[in-house]
């Protein structure tokens, strides 16, 4: 019997001047040398953790960037990890000033064409934010992901709340009109940071993507609220394809730790995947340093989960570490 192929992949989109949108968590555009040099350190926690819990999957990493114009610690990693690197064109980039942030998200769609084309329909995908890191095996991640065909992580279900531009009942509102069609149950909002499918379902979704995307830049010509970013896309298009589920909150939660909002439980240390948002700058970089002295291995369980709680906050921001957080945003408006 054939074995079926688990992928773990993330991405990075390099924005020229001319496309680049903000992000909110860097308070940059995308075309700033800032928004870059984060992005590219936060890709060794990643990996490195993701390889050592799940060795015998298969590691992508897309990009707009030729794989020797990296930089030389990222091709170290690479080689030493055995990680793919896929230069890949942006070709379903939305239209200029479509939304103000994040204009890079449709990515996810080319990366979905072109691992349609690779996969077999048993195989699995789960593509994560860099911004995580791993803590546990994602075996049970992905039996439930060939069984169900889908994991997602149900993040918003508030019918009233504003989601990048739009609310749930607008996006309700837009799958009625698309589809001609009630859904079945009301539409929640699954998170982009954490998305795993089926071969066959990523077929499935880019034979349906062409005409959502049509219908959506008709939504935008008449003004009208239309799908911001590739999670709307996602959260709508899960329900036409009868793939809906929350089976990825076990594994995962956005974790918020800034000083405005902190949404730390004292078990989530417990969740096998961690995203970090607010610690890009922090606690990531921190355990970028931590992984650069260590050649991309953990070489202890224990003292990495000891050393990802105190960096990043999980389940307790100690004293120390608000101490280390400023001295290190000190050092960064120095820098700048």
């Amino acid at each position: 019997m054939k074995n079926n192929r688990h992928y773990i992949a993330t991405w990075f989109y390099k924005e020229s001047k001319d496309e680049a949108s903000f992000y909110p968590q860097l308070g940059r555009k995308g075309d700033s040398s800032l928004v870059h040099s984060v992005y590219m350190q936060i890709q060794v926690p990643f990996f490195t953790t993701f390889k050592h819990f799940n060795p015998s999957s298969v590691f992508l990493f897309f990009t707009n960037i030729h794989k020797e114009e990296l930089p030389q610690y990222l091709q170290d990693m690479f080689k030493a990890l055995n990680i793919e690197v896929i230069t890949l064109p942006y070709n379903k980039r939305p239209p200029r000033n479509w939304h103000n942030a994040w204009q890079n998200q449709f990515y996810l769609y080319d990366i979905l064409e072109y691992m349609g084309s690779r996969m077999d329909d048993y195989d699995s995908l789960l593509i994560c934010d860099a911004d995580c890191i791993c803590s546990k095996p994602l075996d049970g991640l992905f039996d439930i992901t060939e069984k169900c065909g889908s994991a997602l992580y149900e993040f918003i279900t508030d019918r009233t709340a504003q989601i990048n531009g739009i609310t749930l009942e607008g996006m309700s509102t837009f799958y009625e009109k698309c589809f001609q069609e009630q859904p079945s149950t009301p539409i929640t909002y699954y998170g982009g940071e954490f998305i795993a499918f089926r071969g066959d379902i990523i077929k499935r979704i880019n034979d349906l993507y062409p005409d959502v995307w049509k219908f959506n830049l008709e939504c935008s010509e008449r003004n009208i609220p239309k799908l911001n970013e590739e999670a709307h896309l996602i959260s709508i298009m899960a329900e036409k394809l009868k793939i809906r589920n929350s089976h990825a909150n076990t594994y995962v939660k956005r974790m918020w730790t800034s000083p405005q909002f902190n949404n730390i439980n004292p078990n989530d240390a417990e969740y096998p995947v961690w995203h970090l948002p607010y610690e890009k700058k922090r606690g990531l970089k921190y355990l970028f340093n931590f992984f650069m002295k260590e050649q991309f291995v953990v070489r202890s369980e224990n003292d990495f989960i000891k050393k990802a709680k105190y960096f990043t906050g999980i389940p307790v921001i100690t004293f120390s570490k608000k101490i280390l957080d400023h001295l290190t945003t000190l050092f960064q408006k120095i820098v700048r």
